[in-house]
């Protein structure tokens, strides 16, 4: 969370600039499509799974890919060499893996290539030469990146799994390019393991709001399947094979809730004697930041709660006040704290105190003040935890 600030800000600039430079238009020309009836939304469930499974076989095809070249005792030049060689003859049969992929996602996303004699083998030629030769690619150490390939991936899956439903007299009233476009944000999801960034990033670069609710469906269950099959992302894994470990939400977060009370305990907050005299109980008030002071007795158990507040009404009195003591003033003990008491569990007390510092004791048994937990920093502690849990990793 520390670094959102700066990165929102860095965003920002970043699409200004860009903008004045290339303008406001959509990276690719989406048709309006419309979402009819929810009845539809199992589709994109089953697009989903298929986007997460192929997600996550993109992912071990560029890793078995890396490892295959790696194994070849060959300079990089070699290597690229080859990788050039394959990926030309590749495109000798199939000219469309060429390039970024935009020309062609966009000829799918319009429904141009379900016109051509048999559509359903063409896109399926196209799309697993799309993905060979990014494997072969990124395999053979070129700079050519996966995200475009990715995106043009998932348009051909979607694309194919339109056809095929149409063919079957099913789901004709919703276009084979809306497929398309849910598959595109599906696969993306699945590589990334991020499924909001996925459809924040469709919209963005379509500027289509008409298939929200499948979109975010197939990211969703996309990333739920990748996941089952291939722990890392497309960004996190290279980071792992380099030794560089990511930090997991769920580790975070178990970290912090992991922590005991005692973990974070300080010296107790100097106590009353329930003897003490008004007069002692407001020079300490007057030489300490806190608005509650703890009362123990002779074996230091904990008694009760001094309140700065609950002095007030003695302020008019006489000679009365000589009589009164710490324990005359005191209110009950707060809700124990222990050492060896989780975090986690410690959460409600934290919520519902008004305490800054909150008396820790031994044991319930005995309550002997042992130390203090000032409730801000544990709190902080949980919330930045909890906070984590949205990044992109698993």
């Amino acid at each position: 969370m520390s670094l959102f600030a700066p990165l929102v800000f860095a965003s920002v600039v970043a699409t200004m600039v860009s903008r004045s430079f290339f303008g406001i238009g959509p990276w690719y020309r989406v048709p309006a499509f419309d979402f009819p009836s929810l009845i539809q939304l199992p589709w994109f469930v089953i697009l989903g799974s298929l986007a997460g499974v192929l997600g996550a076989s993109f992912l071990k095809m560029l890793q078995y890919s890396e490892e295959a070249f790696g194994k070849l005792r060959w300079p990089l030049s070699g290597k690229l060499a080859l990788g050039g060689f394959a990926v030309g003859a590749l495109a000798v049969f199939v000219p469309e893996v060429w390039g970024n992929g935009y020309s062609v996602t966009n000829r799918i996303l319009h429904g141009e290539l379900i016109e051509t004699p048999f559509p359903i083998l063409f896109l399926a030629g196209i799309f697993f030469a799309k993905w060979l030769g990014t494997a072969i690619t990124v395999g053979s150490g070129a700079v050519g990146g996966v995200f475009t390939p990715t995106l043009f991936l998932g348009a051909g899956l979607g694309s194919l799994f339109g056809l095929v439903l149409h063919r079957i007299g099913w789901a004709t009233d919703l276009e084979v390019g809306a497929f398309a476009l849910v598959g595109m944000g599906s696969v993306l999801a699945a590589t990334i393991h991020s499924p909001l960034l996925a459809v924040i990033m469709i919209f963005e670069i379509s500027l289509n709001y008409s298939l929200m609710p499948p979109l975010m469906l197939g990211c969703v269950v996309a990333t739920l399947v990748a996941r089952r099959f291939h722990a890392e992302s497309i960004y996190t894994e290279p980071l792992r094979r380099k030794g560089l470990e990511v930090e997991r939400e769920s580790q975070h977060l178990g970290a912090a809730t992991m922590q005991t009370v005692g973990d974070l305990m300080r010296e107790p907050v100097r106590p009353l004697r329930d003897t003490a005299t008004f007069r002692e109980i407001a020079d300490r008030f007057l030489t300490c930041s806190n608005n509650f002071l703890p009362v123990v007795d002779g074996d230091r158990r904990l008694l009760g709660m001094v309140a700065l507040q609950d002095m007030k009404e003695y302020l008019n009195a006489g000679q009365e006040l000589n009589s009164v003591i710490a324990f005359d003033l005191m209110r009950p003990p707060p809700p124990g704290l222990t050492p060896n008491q989780k975090l986690l569990a410690a959460l409600p007390i934290l919520l519902a105190s008004e305490l800054r510092n909150i008396p820790v004791i031994n044991n319930p048994a005995e309550s002997k003040l042992v130390g203090n937990l000032v409730r801000a920093e544990a709190l902080a502690l949980l919330s930045e935890a909890i906070a984590n849990r949205t990044m992109p990793a698993r």
